[in-house]
């Protein structure tokens, strides 16, 4: 059927079962289809929507919704892009159903719009009323910016002067605040792209950031006690964290602001925080610091308490982090934990990695706990699908193979370890460093397990000394000291 509108049947084939019943009824409506009966076409093509639509001629369709006209093929083309445009125009009208801030904003500028400012004055306070109502985000203080908009048109077009001016201070406020939460909110982004190795020749944000004096701007805002301004401060402390990258002070100020805050926080709003808190101690765990494997742990606690596990749900690293929680664990010893949360939360995993996190999972708790050739067995079904699994996956290989004295298989992979480092760009500095650390030292290892000598083990134990990023560290200095 050559002459069917392959993106309208696209459209229909995402809305639900539910969607279309309304869909029906909202193009049944004269004021939106001016009187055309486009039900029965819209019957026809739901029969072939999925994968038919080449099972019904152009002819055979028209002539089943226009059976006493002659065929037009322009015609047919005509009410395609009818119907397709009337099903734009009902999931706007379905997404403001839904948004009541939304909806008042439309109405609002539709009384200023037809000077109706009596009805203006009273949907105004309603509006507000509703809005500060509502749990704290960063889209609150958008629609708050646009409902004060709207309000100085109303008060120059009826002309209260002193409620303008009054009114125009606190709008500057929020709109400095929201340009300012941008600001650091693009400026967290850039500084995490910069750790993965994405940089740009120029960037704006971070450039705009090294300029102006933001200690000085928020000094000003500390008598100030709108919601919005120690916002404003929690962003900039994170902001500050990621730059300044080894100073706690900026860190656990935004936490102690979040915790006297995050009462009002939305749920989105506060999953959002929690991400971005996680991620710096992420950082400062990988950078050595293990006084942040404690606060992890607090933080994933305190998160999972909130029910807040849609990012296990993701496929893409570091979003699902799912891996850490297990790493932390066991870290700090919490190996009961760690086999809950295996057990609780493991099914919220993507269908795909999933049995493979729960593998590599569980071998990390069995090398725990010294059952080798368990652990061994579990690692080996892992197939690797970002490279934290295979870094993962493959020094667990190494350690479980040292253990077990299988020395063949510990070199082959020592090599394949060396070439997915050197062949994988988009794995960060620090990572490669850790591993290639782990690889030097391992592989002398190697080379004194099968031939013990004093000097050896003395000069292997310095240079692990001295090496500040190495993976698995105590195991290694374990196993020196056992030689």
């Amino acid at each position: 059927m050559n002459i069917i509108n392959y993106k309208l049947i696209s459209f229909l084939n995402l809305l639900s079962k539910e969607d279309l019943s309304e869909f029906k009824k909202f193009i049944s409506s004269p004021i939106y289809s001016s009187g055309r009966n486009y039900i029965p076409l819209l019957d026809e093509i739901l029969l072939f929507k999925n994968d038919k639509a080449d099972e019904i001629s152009a002819v055979e369709l028209y002539n089943k919704v226009y059976p006493d006209k002659k065929y037009s093929g322009q015609t047919l083309k005509n009410r395609f892009s009818e119907l397709l445009k009337l099903g734009e125009e009902f999931i706007i009208y379905k997404d403001v159903q839904k948004d009541q801030i939304e909806r008042d904003n439309i109405l609002l500028k539709a009384y200023l719009d037809n000077k109706m400012f009596r009805f203006y004055e009273g949907k105004y306070k309603k509006a507000y009323s509703y809005l500060d109502s509502q749990k704290t985000n960063d889209k609150k203080f958008s629609d708050i910016y646009d409902l004060n908009q709207k309000n100085l048109h109303y008060l120059t077009l009826t002309e209260k002067i002193d409620r303008f001016y009054s009114n125009l201070y606190e709008h500057t406020i929020y709109s400095t605040s929201i340009s300012l939460i941008s600001l650091f909110d693009y400026g967290i982004e850039f500084k995490q792209q910069e750790y993965l190795g994405r940089k740009y020749e120029f960037n704006m944000v971070l450039n705009i950031l090294k300029k102006i004096d933001l200690d000085d701007i928020l000094g000003n805002y500390e008598g100030k006690d709108l919601e919005i301004l120690k916002v404003v401060k929690m962003y900039y402390y994170l902001y500050k964290a990621y730059d300044e990258l080894t100073n706690d002070y900026f860190y656990f100020e935004a936490r102690k602001i979040f915790k006297n805050l995050s009462v009002n926080f939305s749920d989105d709003y506060k999953l959002k925080f929690y991400m971005i808190f996680i991620y710096y101690c992420t950082r400062r765990q990988n950078l050595g610091d293990k006084k942040f494997h404690l606060e992890l742990f607090q933080l994933y606690n305190e998160k999972l308490d909130l029910g807040f596990t849609s990012d296990f749900t993701e496929m893409i690293y570091p979003v699902n982090n799912f891996r850490d929680y297990v790493f932390i664990g066991i870290e700090l010893g919490k190996t009961d934990w760690v086999r809950n949360f295996v057990k609780k939360y493991s099914h919220l995993l993507p269908k795909k990695v999933r049995e493979h996190e729960i593998n590599l999972a569980n071998s990390k708790l069995e090398f725990d706990i010294g059952n080798y050739e368990n652990s061994l067995e579990l690692v080996l079904k892992v197939k690797p699908n970002n490279y934290m699994h295979y870094l993962d996956s493959s020094s667990l290989k190494l350690v479980n193979y040292y253990e077990l004295n299988n020395i063949e298989e510990a070199y082959f992979e020592i090599d394949k370890l060396k070439h997915y480092l050197s062949n994988h760009n988009e794995i960060p500095k620090v990572h490669k460093r850790y591993n290639k650390n782990f690889i030097k030292i391992y592989n002398k290892l190697l080379k004194i397990k099968m031939d013990p000598k004093k000097k050896d083990i003395i000069v292997i134990e310095g240079e692990l000394k001295n090496m500040s990023f190495i993976s698995r560290r105590e195991w290694l200095q374990t196993k020196i000291s056992d030689l």
